[in-house]
């Protein structure tokens, strides 16, 4: 019989099978695309940059406005620090700079895929070949960077060495020749711009649908692992990356603070963890699903929480020090029991290109500004209260609000916080 033939057959097959299916046949349910309320009513994934764009778009003169706006930080950074450029080699760096463009080496990567020099006249792009028509086509067209390129095979040191010759440069990496500058580089990235405060609103509401959707979908006997892997399919195709995914079953918070997805299978109850970036910037949030009814102690732990993150959010305010905000919480702790709570996990850090921008640390001596970014997340025992505020002037404002969840009120000061509760699937 010829290949043909056989060929010709197993096609007959298959024809004849599928005219003999029903709808009955086909899967009934899948978490990830049945689930209701996943998806923002908008797009939210973020268009495709057209090259071809007159360069007076609104959202191509919005990106070109904010990174003039890095570019003159820059600027003052190099006139007050005695610097002749800046080279940036990050990712998050690169992201910063360019207003969201994706430029990482892989998907998550703090490397770049290009570098950045900068000096007071000039913007440059140092790249390959291979790289160089994606960059300007899809990444920076319009955003008034010029092309330092090189052929794939050859040293990035050279065309490096080249630029900085006989000149004094900062670099947020380690660069043979160069001055380590990475923590004073950072700093430029606050406060942020209006710019920067859209995007992370949008990535706000996107990423906390996704993780209450994927809440609501979660079946006891499922795995972590099939929990990340709902819950990253749902975030990438919303143009989010899931930097980090966390997914703890039963008791596992609570013997490990900071747990991993495992193939650990899920029976009573899961808190799952993420920080999403969108367009460089990154919020995280904390979610738990019970299928029993809760506990007591598991109440009464995620209450203390609660109360501690609503603590901490209330008084995160322009001008006050993170140690005192630290002590108002740890007050908290105290008052109910469990005064060394806070020591076996940690409370919270400022967001923002980075999962964790900056540490905050119960000692440290840094004021709060306006308009930056913090996520606060204390855990007592099994449970853990997350989400990601922004603060300006005017007060805070929670990013990864709740979408149609339960929520415990706290009263801080006669001012009511609502914070995320946990939703009980029995």
């Amino acid at each position: 019989m010829s290949s043909e033939t056989q060929i010709d057959g197993l096609q007959a097959k298959l024809n004849h099978a599928l005219s003999m299916s029903s709808g009955d046949d086909l899967p009934v349910y899948d978490p990830v695309q049945r689930t209701a309320g996943d998806r923002l009513a908008e797009i939210s994934l973020p268009p495709m940059t057209d090259p071809t764009v007159d360069h007076l778009d609104p959202e191509l003169a919005a990106r070109r406005a904010d990174v003039d706006e890095k570019h003159r930080r820059i600027i003052t950074f190099l006139q007050a620090m005695g610097y002749d450029a800046v080279l940036l080699t990050r990712a998050d760096s690169i992201a910063w700079f360019t207003a969201g463009g994706d430029l990482g080496q892989e998907l998550g990567s703090e490397t770049g895929a290009i570098a950045l020099f900068i000096n007071s006249l000039t913007r440059a792009v140092l790249t390959d070949n291979v790289q160089s028509a994606r960059v300007f086509e899809e990444e920076l067209a319009g955003l008034g960077f010029q092309l330092k390129e090189r052929l794939w095979h050859q040293d990035s040191a050279r065309i490096i060495s080249d630029l900085c010759h006989k000149k004094k440069v900062a670099t947020d990496g380690q660069i043979p020749g160069l001055i380590a500058e990475f923590d004073k580089i950072a700093s430029l990235r606050r406060p942020m711009t209006e710019l920067e405060r859209q995007t992370l609103r949008s990535l706000g509401k996107s990423l906390s649908l996704a993780v209450e959707a994927t809440c609501r979908s979660i079946q006891p006997g499922e795995t972590e692992a099939d929990v990340a892997g709902n819950l990253a399919h749902r975030l990438i195709r919303e143009g989010i990356t899931p930097i980090e995914l966390r997914v703890g079953a039963d008791d596992r918070l609570d013997r490990f603070r900071q747990p991993r997805f495992k193939a650990a299978t899920i029976r009573e109850r899961v808190t799952i963890q993420v920080t999403g970036r969108r367009l460089g910037i990154c919020a995280a949030m904390t979610r738990t699903v019970s299928f029993i009814p809760i506990a007591p102690q598991l109440r009464i732990d995620h209450t203390l929480a609660s109360m501690v993150a609503a603590t901490c959010t209330y008084f995160s305010r322009p001008g006050e020090m993170v140690s005192d905000v630290y002590r108002r919480a740890k007050r908290i702790y105290e008052k109910f029991g469990r005064p060394d709570e806070w020591t076996l996990d940690y409370q919270g850090s400022l967001i923002g290109y980075q999962s964790r921008e900056l540490p905050l640390l119960p000692d440290s001596s840094l004021r709060l500004m306006a308009n930056c970014a913090l996520r606060w997340g204390p855990s007592v025992g099994s449970s853990r209260s997350e989400d990601t505020i922004f603060i300006d002037e005017k007060g805070f404002h929670v990013i990864t609000n709740t979408h149609h969840w339960p929520l415990v009120e706290v009263c801080v000061k006669g001012f009511t916080i609502p914070r995320p509760g946990i939703l009980e699937r029995t």
